[in-house]
């Protein structure tokens, strides 16, 4: 069933931006084995103001074969168009319960009762360093790890009571530069190819780890829970996943070529609504409530493989599958954002998909 009531007239908004950016880039070699890196940018927005954001790096070659390289810089995301001025009425399900909601623009004197300023730029810093080194024309690997802050991330609020406002709506919710993250991370990959006489055997490992925290919370007289709660800030953590591990494989000669493709997810935590149920319900213990209202994801791995071959120089077939073994999430229970057996996690959940392709190529 569907709960979006459509557009009204009351929604409609014509709104635009015209931005104005200067930049400047230079790269300097000062010898043989030292290069640097220097850039500035200026950008102008005509509903928000000015940023100015630099950067420097830098890249020392140790050997033929070896690199070091770091870098410092600024940067912002502005905020969007839809963030600033999209209004709407709606249906919610919280809790698989119909809650009549308003999600009011930025611009909107009710938004500004509850505290809320025009939303600004986001602004961060990142810092990098990093290692590359290749061992023959067959190995190589590459090594980066970051650390990257960003001030005043844009948030979706909480749902606030909105019966004082609109008789016709229960709860509002407001776009705002909520919070202040951190975020450590490391950055791989590893390559390995053979060539043979008639074809060609690669193998790529890559991966990712991530530890983000959340530093600050700007709620300011707003009750923290309904801002920014515990809930929504496990959501925040879960788009920066522990980890991230693929293995590649590809075997190819003149007419075949086959591949595969080995994904393993991280384990990740999410709260459910039950976080937002009364105590009684759990023998009035808090350490109960959030212990009910944690659904975890297990680790998971997902095999994806493809066969092509090339019946002629005009023509192709190409057949493969995606998640070949048909894996799931965790099943959770009924409390999820969704009201269904899992959240929206990184690894999906459509379960294994199958094709065919036919090519033809003139």
């Amino acid at each position: 069933m569907q709960g979006f009531p459509g557009y009204s007239p009351l929604n409609k908004v014509n709104r635009d931006r015209t931005s104005f950016s200067l930049y400047f880039d230079s790269e300097i070699d000062f010898t043989k084995k030292w290069l640097l890196t220097t850039a500035f940018r200026f950008e102008n927005y005509s509903d928000f103001g000015n940023t100015i954001n630099t950067k420097i790096a830098t890249r020392f070659k140790v050997s033929s074969k070896t690199n070091l390289r770091t870098s410092f810089s600024t940067g912002f995301r502005a905020p969007s168009l839809a963030q600033i001025y999209y209004n709407l009425k709606f249906t919610n399900y919280i809790d698989n319960k119909p809650v009549e909601s308003f999600l009011i623009a930025n611009n909107n004197p009710i938004t500004n009762s509850f505290g809320i300023k025009q939303l600004k730029e986001e602004k961060a810093i990142n810092y990098s360093l990093g290692i590359s080194h290749k061992a023959n024309k067959n190995f190589q690997f590459f090594i980066d790890s970051y650390y990257i802050f960003i001030k005043d991330r844009i948030i979706l609020s909480g749902n606030f009571d909105a019966s004082s406002i609109d008789p016709n709506v229960q709860n509002v919710q407001f776009f705002a530069n909520g919070v202040n993250t951190s975020t450590y991370g490391l950055d791989f990959k590893i390559n390995w190819c053979k060539k043979f006489s008639t074809s060609k055997l690669f193998f790529n490992f890559t991966g990712n780890f991530n530890k983000m925290k959340v530093t600050r919370i700007n709620n300011k007289n707003l009750d923290l829970e309904t801002f920014f709660g515990a809930r929504e800030q496990y959501f925040l953590r879960a788009s920066a996943p522990k980890h991230k591990l693929i293995l590649n494989a590809i075997y190819s000669n003149k007419n075949l070529s086959i591949s595969s493709s080995l994904t393993r997810y991280s384990n990740l935590e999410l709260l459910d609504w039950q976080i937002y149920k009364p105590l009684s319900d759990f023998d009035n213990s808090p350490e109960k409530r959030i212990s009910a209202s944690i659904d975890k994801y297990v680790a998971k791995y997902t095999l994806d493989c493809h066969f092509s071959y090339k019946l002629s120089k005009n023509y192709s077939i190409q057949i493969g599958v995606n998640n070949l073994f048909n894996t799931y999430p965790t099943q959770q229970g009924e409390n999820t954002d969704s009201g269904g057996l899992w959240d929206a996690v990184q690894m999906g959940s459509n379960g294994a998909f199958y094709y065919s392709k036919f090519s033809v190529n003139f």
